[in-house]
């Protein structure tokens, strides 16, 4: 009996880690909006160093970005900007606020 509750725990434990792997690897290539510099996004296709600046600008103001979509609110990010962007760029805070 006991040695069942271990395999089982085991079972949970492979699941847990390989759908954090998941998550942890699919943000593997991509830029944390909330830390990246102008010149990082400078460097991302569709993006130049002004709209990168405004990107940086918009944080500055308003602090971390919290959704993708925030940055529809830039002159010159429409909705397909928005969806190549996407591909490049990932959403995690890096301020320890409790906000």
């Amino acid at each position: 009996m006991q040695v069942k509750k271990i395999a089982g725990c085991l079972v949970i434990l492979c699941l847990f880690f390989a759908v954090a792997g998941g998550a942890f690897a699919e943000n593997e290539d991509k830029l944390n909006l909330n830390a990246a510099t102008v010149e990082e996004l400078a460097k991302i296709p569709g993006l130049n160093p002004d709209l990168a600046a405004k990107i940086i600008e918009l944080r500055e103001e308003n602090g971390e970005y919290i959704d993708m979509e925030e940055l529809l609110d830039i002159p010159g990010i429409d909705n397909k900007l928005l969806r190549q962007l996407k591909k490049h760029l990932f959403i995690e805070s890096v301020d320890d606020c409790n906000c």
